[in-house]
């Protein structure tokens, strides 16, 4: 199956998913080519990311990451800071990157993915989901309804478990000060703490 989905514009798209599945449309998915991550490797490729500059990242499983400055015509690995899987990346609009996935494991790169500091989240939950919410502050949600909240520097999380425990996997903008979690609950409104 196909994990994720990115369009730099609405003729130019990637998808990847499952066993190394990346493919690509230049016509606005009227049709699709396969192309090759790194050596044609079966892991997943779980998640496709953009930052401000156009440079794409994939987070896959065992501990694979990726970085891809010619708009996935090649991919470069990236060092990584543990073995197990990530579920994906969040480029940040202060330039930092971050990565998480299985056991809450949290990093952070202030260097487009060369180098990594792990953020201490106090969960073993899986990691699904992460929203940049400006001023240095971003929030990560996972499952068991767990919710990470930074601090303003974006060093340090605190952590939140939402009393349904009830797993999150995407989180957008809810206008007037709030979130909207999407996952084993529904679609629920929270507010962004001060």
């Amino acid at each position: 199956p196909l994990l994720d989905v990115w369009f730099a514009d609405a003729r130019n798209g990637l998808a990847v998913g499952a066993y190394g599945a990346l493919i690509a449309t230049r016509d606005g998915g009227d049709t699709w080519a396969s192309g090759v991550v790194h050596g044609g490797g079966d892991f997943h490729l779980n998640q496709i990311a953009a930052d401000a500059a156009g440079t794409l990242f994939l987070a896959a499983e065992a501990g694979h990451l990726f970085r891809s400055d010619d708009k996935g015509a090649t991919w470069q690995p990236l060092p990584s800071p543990y073995e197990g899987s990530f579920f994906g990346l969040l480029p940040r609009t202060d330039g930092s990157l971050l990565a998480f996935g299985l056991r809450g494991h949290l990093y952070r790169s202030p260097d487009g993915g060369r180098s990594w500091t792990s953020i201490a989240t106090g969960t073993e939950e899986t990691l699904t989901s992460a929203l940049d919410l400006g001023a240095g502050r971003f929030v990560v949600g996972g499952m068991g309804g767990t919710l990470l909240w930074s601090n303003e520097a974006g060093t340090a999380v605190s952590r939140e478990d939402r009393p349904d425990r009830k797993a999150i996997v995407a989180i957008a903008p809810g206008g007037g000060g709030t979130l909207l979690l999407a996952g084993e609950g529904g679609v629920r409104r929270v507010a962004i703490p001060r």
